[in-house]
């Protein structure tokens, strides 16, 4: 077992997450007479990253009918969700939370995977683990954001972060310990953009449709997009 290994994927996803979050504190601390611009910033974010980096690399490599399998099922997961646990739970704050942080989970499971696999055959490059640390900084920032916004404490954002890299620290065993599943990993791929969507879509947006005016909507939401495709050209060229 690589123990050096998992110690630099873990100290490196974790590092990046508190990062982004303390980004997204500052945003916070500033910019938080105006929650529904933050909404949609972080709302455009997420479909600048599906849009720009998910979707594109996905059918790339993996089976359509993989993806729209994984897809389907995460967005029928968070309809059920939404019909049962939060008609049951309507009063509680945690929710959108709780389906950003499976979001974010789904989508780190086949990047772990992949990483196990690149270290037995080639190693992995101190620039392969730079870009892992930038990945995480606006998740780290959404994480933030929608922490302080649902009205939980900060030390939701430690332990949320702790979930996701021990998660992406196991994915990368698995893939060190394995064949790789081709099927499989265009399943978790699907599972990452329809949670993603759905979370950017329902969750982020929708939740203040009615509540700001329709020019406002589409400029935070292109402003988040901007932001987000600015931030993966710069950090594609320097990796």
């Amino acid at each position: 077992m690589n123990t050096s290994l998992f110690t630099s994927l873990f100290m490196i996803g974790f590092g990046g997450l508190l990062i982004g979050a303390t980004a997204g504190k500052v945003a916070f601390t500033y910019y938080q007479h105006r929650l529904e611009a933050l909404y949609l910033i972080c709302g455009g974010m997420l479909i600048g990253v599906i849009s720009f980096e998910l979707i594109p690399e996905s059918v790339r490599s993996y089976s359509f009918w993989a993806l729209l399998a994984g897809a389907s099922l995460s967005v029928l997961f968070f309809i059920w969700t939404e019909q049962v646990v939060h008609r049951k739970f309507q009063d509680k704050s945690y929710l959108p939370l709780f389906a950003f942080v499976l979001a974010v989970i789904s989508h780190n499971i086949p990047v772990g995977i992949a990483l196990g696999m690149t270290s037995v055959s080639s190693g992995i490059g101190m620039s392969l683990l730079l870009a892992l640390f930038i990945h995480h900084l606006p998740e780290g920032v959404a994480l933030y954001i929608l922490t302080r916004m649902n009205g939980l404490h900060r030390l939701f954002v430690i332990l949320a972060a702790s979930s996701v890299t021990i998660i992406l620290t196991l994915s990368a065993w698995f893939g060190m310990v394995s064949y790789q599943s081709h099927l499989l990993n265009g399943l978790f791929m699907g599972v990452a953009i329809g949670s993603l969507s759905y979370v950017a879509v329902h969750e982020m947006i929708g939740h203040v449709v009615g509540r700001v005016l329709n020019r406002e909507l589409y400029l935070y939401t292109s402003l988040g997009i901007l932001l987000l495709a600015i931030y993966l050209e710069v950090t594609h060229k320097l990796f």
